[in-house]
């Protein structure tokens, strides 16, 4: 799995994140298609990194398979799906 942040910066998503909303989309790129999607609400800064704090998710714990892209970034508002540049975390 491949996991992709907006911000990049790991302090910079956490800070930005704490009253904010964190959207998550599970690509599958052999199939070409999201898989999943889901938003969440961040109250407080996370205590874990961000890569280790989306992948310990119930709905990403039960993916089975290695081709999959996760892609998450923070918006102030639960509707907003524009896209933003992501980078690569490994």
């Amino acid at each position: 799995m491949d996991y992709y942040f907006y911000p990049t910066d790991e302090a910079d998503f956490k800070s930005t994140a704490v009253g904010n909303f964190v959207h998550t989309i599970v690509f599958d790129s052999l199939e070409q298609k999201v898989v999943t999607s889901f938003v969440r609400r961040v109250r407080k800064v996370w205590e874990q990194t961000c890569k280790n704090n989306i992948e310990t998710d119930h709905r990403i714990k039960e993916l089975v398979g290695k081709n999959y892209q996760i892609y998450s970034w923070v918006s102030k508002s639960k509707s907003d799906l524009s896209l933003p540049f992501f980078k690569l975390i490994n």
